[in-house]
């Protein structure tokens, strides 16, 4: 696996007693899997993987591998506050038939340079699976410098960067960066959809939670793009940016779960801690789907 293209990120699905429901998770993968993405990661931040136990992990990772039933790819993130856990979780997706890991620095105290070169290093010496680093300073309080980035990709197994920035100039002034100290073939990949939807970064890839359950929007929106379609983005841009940016503006992970009972897709609500978003959100995300789905209808 290359992670290049664009990768969903589906959210793992729960049912009302906050069990993971394996059914509908399985629905949604098997749906991605002949959607048009290039590749799905389960367990990443969309995935809840914060608040699944290391068996719920493992079972995850298996039910999404045979429900892609090798149609497309399926990397699985394996952050965790422990180095011990993160290995754990590296060979647990390796023995479920994985294509890739995801990894970012979760850490309760924020990691050093030192301390993330020493874990990813871990993680490829325990693993045959090719390695997309992440950088997600948001939440981990760790930001890669493309000299870590650089040093890393040293490493056979880490193949990709999946990155943010505030901006798309301060995002493609880092791809320029990176390309010019990174030994090719490497994927920098754009993670953070209001990014996207600036339809001014290409990247080698997006990585988006959304994308999971608008996959055919995002894969034109994303072609045009790379195609440098100028008229196409725009067109795309009036009806996709506009929901994409309410969905932003809800709490992170509860959003896409309401999200996807917008799309008709079964995914339950998040797990505790989480509270769901309100119930309220659904007219308005409905209105902007409506909108979406016409503009696309009439082709």
């Amino acid at each position: 696996m290359d992670f290049t293209g664009l990768i969903a990120y589906p959210v793992t699905t729960f049912r009302p007693d906050g069990e993971v429901s394996h059914a509908d998770l399985g629905r949604l993968v098997d749906g991605l899997a002949s959607s048009g993405v290039d590749a799905v990661t389960v367990l990443g931040s969309s995935g809840s993987f914060a608040y699944l136990e290391p068996s719920e992990r493992a079972r995850v990772a298996r039910t999404a591998i045979e429900a892609a039933a090798g149609r497309t790819p399926v990397a699985v993130g394996i952050s965790s506050v422990g180095t011990r856990e993160v290995l754990e979780a590296a060979t647990d997706a390796q023995a479920a038939g994985a294509a890739g890991l995801v990894l970012s620095p979760v850490s309760y105290v924020p990691l050093t340079d030192e301390e993330v070169i020493n874990q990813v290093r871990q993680v490829c010496s325990a693993t045959d699976l090719p390695v997309c680093l992440y950088n997600n300073p948001g939440t981990t309080q760790f930001d890669y410098s493309p000299a870590v980035v650089a040093d890393l990709a040293e490493l056979d197994r880490v193949v990709a960067f999946k990155d943010t920035a505030a901006d798309a100039a301060t995002f493609n002034a880092r791809h320029a960066e990176l390309a010019g100290l990174v030994r090719a073939p490497f994927s920098h990949g754009a993670s953070g959809d209001l990014l996207m939807m600036t339809g001014e970064v290409a990247a080698d890839a997006w990585h988006s939670g959304p994308a999971a359950l608008l996959p055919a929007y995002y894969a034109r929106f994303r072609s045009a793009v790379v195609n440098g379609d100028q008229q196409e983005i725009e067109r795309i841009r009036q009806v996709l940016a506009p929901l994409v940016e309410h969905v932003a503006g809800l709490r992170k992970i509860s959003g896409l779960h309401l999200l996807a009972r917008a799309c008709g897709i079964v995914a339950g609500d998040p797990r505790a801690p989480l509270l769901p978003s309100p119930g309220s959100e659904l007219r308005e995300l409905g209105r902007l789907l409506d909108r979406l789905e016409a503009e696309f209808d009439a082709d």
